[in-house]
C-alpha cells in the first residue's frame, strides 16, 4: 500500500508541476496557488517518513519549507519567509551532523557564526534584507559543499541524491537572485526565464530530499 500511495504522490506532484510550469509559462495569476499545493504536500507527504531521528528532522525541514513558502508566495513577507528558511538550513546542519558523526555544536558555528558576522555587517551597510539573505546564503553554501562532501566520503543513492537536491535548490535560489536583483547585463527575457525556472528547480529538489527519507517507498518488497 505505502509503494502505491507513493507513486500515486509522484503522479500528483508531475500533473501540478506541469500545470504551473504551463501558467508560468503564460503568465497566469493563478500559479502561485498551485505552487503552494505542490509544495504542500511534500511536506505533508513528509509525516509518513517514520520516527528514527534523521526522518524527524528531514521532515521538521519539509514542514519548515511550507512555512517559509506561506510568508513568501502567500503573505509577501519576505524577511520572515528567509528567517524560515534559515530554520530548514539548520535542520539540513543536524542532518550532516546525525550522517557524519560530526559533533553538531561544530556543525553549527561553522554555519551561523559567519552567517550572524556578514549577515550584520550587511544588514548595516545595506538593509535588513541584504542581510537576512547573506546569513541565509552562508548557512546554505556550507551544507551545499559538506552534501557533496558526504557522498564522495560514504557513497550511498540516499546521500546522492540529497547532494543532488541541494544543488536544484541552489540551482532556485540562484533563479530568485536574478529574478529580484535584475542585473544589467541580463536581457529582459533572460530574467523572465530565470522566474519560470524557479520552481523547475524548487519542486523537485523537494521531492528528492523527501527521497532520502522512509516516506517514498517505491521498489517491489522483496520477497
Amino acid at each position: 500500500m505505502k509503494r502505491v500511495t507513493s507513486w500515486i504522490f509522484l503522479a500528483v506532484e508531475a500533473v501540478l508541476f506541469c500545470i504551473f510550469v504551463a501558467m508560468d509559462v503564460m503568465n497566469h495569476s493563478a500559479e502561485n496557488t498551485v505552487k503552494y499545493i505542490a509544495i504542500a504536500l511534500v511536506g505533508i507527504f513528509g509525516l509518513r517518513a517514520g520516527k528514527n531521528k534523521d526522518n524527524i528532522v528531514v521532515t521538521v525541514a519539509l514542514l519548515f519549507t511550507m512555512l517559509a513558502d506561506i510568508f513568501l508566495i502567500l503573505v509577501g513577507n519576505f524577511v520572515a519567509g528567509v528567517c524560515v528558511f534559515i530554520c530548514v538550513q539548520t535542520c539540513y546542519t543536524i542532518r550532516f551532523s546525525f550522517m557524519s558523526g560530526k559533533p553538531l555544536v561544530g556543525e553549527l558555528l561553522k554555519r551561523l557564526l559567519p552567517g550572524l558576522i556578514l549577515g550584520s555587517a550587511a544588514t548595516y551597510f545595506l538593509g535588513v534584507n541584504v542581510g537576512i539573505v547573506v546569513a541565509y546564503a552562508c548557512s546554505f553554501a556550507v551544507n551545499f559543499v559538506h552534501g557533496f562532501e558526504l557522498h564522495i566520503l560514504k557513497p550511498s543513492p540516499r546521500h546522492l541524491r540529497f547532494a543532488i537536491g541541494l544543488f536544484l535548490f541552489a540551482c532556485c535560489d540562484a533563479c530568485v537572485g536574478i529574478t529580484n536583483l535584475r542585473p544589467g547585463f541580463l536581457t529582459e527575457q533572460m530574467i523572465r526565464n530565470a522566474e519560470v525556472m524557479t520552481w523547475i528547480f524548487y519542486l523537485p529538489s523537494q521531492i528528492l530530499i523527501l527521497s532520502t527519507t522512509d516516506a517514498l517507498s517505491l521498489k517491489r518488497p522483496q520477497k
